[in-house]
């Protein structure tokens, strides 16, 4: 049996356009709006940084819920009044996404910032979950 080179590059070609779909079926299903995430933690307070391309602040909402943080949000894409679309590549989307934080945090200290598409949380740590420092003394 003769096989066409040709051939080999029409299935590779289909094989990769199907990988391609389940790629972007997986990060639809996964909520890929949020993109990577850095949580990184000091003596005083953890501090998480998402970037989220195309979000404002108003499309954002966070919950503290003990140790446990979660970061909702949703992009809406419309096309302007008096304008039709002839292409669109951009999608609404929405996602929700939950991080189990490492220490115990207190809710009071918690700040969120946006800047250039990138969310900032600085998450303050509960007095708790502080390192001490114990002084030695002699018996």
């Amino acid at each position: 049996m003769l096989f066409r080179f040709d051939d080999f590059d029409r299935t590779f070609d289909m094989v990769n356009q199907l990988h391609r779909r389940l790629d972007n079926m997986i990060a639809t299903e996964r909520g890929d709006g949020l993109g990577r995430v850095a949580l990184h933690e000091t003596d005083d307070a953890l501090h998480l940084s998402v970037d989220l391309p195309g979000l404002r602040e108003d499309d954002l909402e966070l919950t503290l819920q003990r140790e446990v943080l979660t970061l909702s949000g949703k992009r809406e894409v419309g096309v302007p009044e008096g304008h039709r679309a002839h292409l669109r590549e951009r999608r609404p989307f929405s996602f929700t996404r939950s991080f189990s934080l490492p220490a115990a945090v207190d809710p009071e200290k918690a700040k969120a910032t946006m800047e250039d598409g990138v969310l900032h949380v600085m998450l303050g740590k509960a007095d708790a979950a502080r390192p001490r420092q114990i002084t030695v003394t002699a018996g």
